[in-house]
C-alpha cells in the first residue's frame, strides 16, 4: 500500500514537449526585449548627454597630495542638480560603486574601483549638503553626502556614502569647508 501511494506522487511523463518549449521560448525572449531596451535606453541617455564636457583630470601634484589619506564608502551616482532622478551615465559616471573619497586644498578625489577616477577641482565646487537618495538609490536621512559641483556649463550633484557613520559626518564638514565663497 505505501508502494503504490509513492507511485502515484511521481510525476507523469512530459508528453507535450512542443507548447512546453514554446512557452519556454516565449518567456526567453521576453525577457531577452527587457534587457534589449534597458541597453538601448542607457545608450540613448548617453547620446543625449554627449554635450556634457570631458572631466577635468587631477594635477599630479595634486594627486601626490590627496592619495596619503581617504574615507572608504560607495560612489552612489552623479546627477543634474536639483534632479536627483535625471542619472548622468556620460564618462562612465552611471556606475555605482566602491570607491574612496580624498580631498586636498586643491580639489576632492573619488577614486571609483573598476573606473576613471573623479577630479572636481576647488574652483568648480558649488556646495555640500546632505540628502537622503539619489538616482533610484534611497538612504536614511542624511545617509549621502551630495557634492554640487560645475562641469562646464551644467552643475551636477555627484553623491558619495561613507563606510563609517562617524567619518560621513566628519567627510561632509570637511568638504563643506573646500566650498569657495562668493
Amino acid at each position: 500500500m505505501i508502494g503504490a501511494s509513492i507511485r502515484a506522487a511521481e510525476s507523469a511523463p512530459v508528453t507535450a514537449w512542443g507548447p512546453r518549449l514554446a512557452l519556454t521560448a516565449a518567456v526567453l525572449a521576453v525577457i531577452g526585449l527587457a534587457i534589449w531596451g534597458m541597453l538601448r535606453g542607457w545608450r540613448a541617455r548617453e547620446a543625449r548627454q554627449a554635450d556634457l564636457p570631458e572631466l577635468p583630470a587631477a594635477p599630479v601634484k595634486v594627486l601626490a597630495e590627496v592619495r596619503e589619506s581617504g574615507v572608504a564608502g560607495q560612489y552612489v551616482a552623479t546627477t543634474t542638480s536639483g534632479d536627483l532622478l535625471d542619472r548622468i551615465v556620460a564618462h562612465g559616471l552611471g556606475h555605482r560603486g566602491r570607491a574612496v573619497l580624498r580631498a586636498g586644498e586643491q580639489g576632492v578625489l573619488i577614486q571609483r574601483i573598476g573606473e576613471v577616477d573623479l577630479w572636481i577641482p576647488r574652483a568648480d565646487l558649488r556646495a555640500v549638503r546632505l540628502g537622503s537618495g539619489q538616482a533610484q538609490k534611497a538612504f536614511e536621512a542624511g545617509g549621502v553626502i551630495l557634492i554640487s559641483w560645475q562641469l562646464g556649463d551644467r552643475t551636477i550633484d555627484t553623491g558619495f556614502r561613507a563606510d563609517d557613520p562617524e567619518l560621513h559626518i566628519t567627510t561632509a564638514e570637511a568638504l563643506s569647508a573646500l566650498v569657495p565663497t562668493p
